[in-house]
């Protein structure tokens, strides 16, 4: 299975992101898609492969966010 995962960019050089992953930093080559600092991301495999609205990234984030905290009651 694959799993994308959202993430904002917060810095760029020649075309690399530096991303943030709710407090854990990863970086991710740009080469798929245009985007800007600040903007959020989906990650897959090491390429930002789609460019999200602030909504579907929060929307996104929640989500995951939902399902580690099931997990973590287990």
């Amino acid at each position: 299975m694959c799993i994308a995962a959202p993430a904002k960019i917060l810095e760029i050089d020649n075309n690399v992101a530096t991303c943030d992953f709710g407090g854990v930093k990863q970086e991710a080559k740009l080469d798929l898609v245009e985007a800007d600092i600040g903007n959020y991301v989906l990650i897959h495999s090491g390429y930002a492969i789609e460019v999200l609205t602030e909504e579907a990234a929060k929307e996104s984030l929640d989500t995951w966010n939902e399902l580690f905290e099931e997990l973590e009651n287990e």
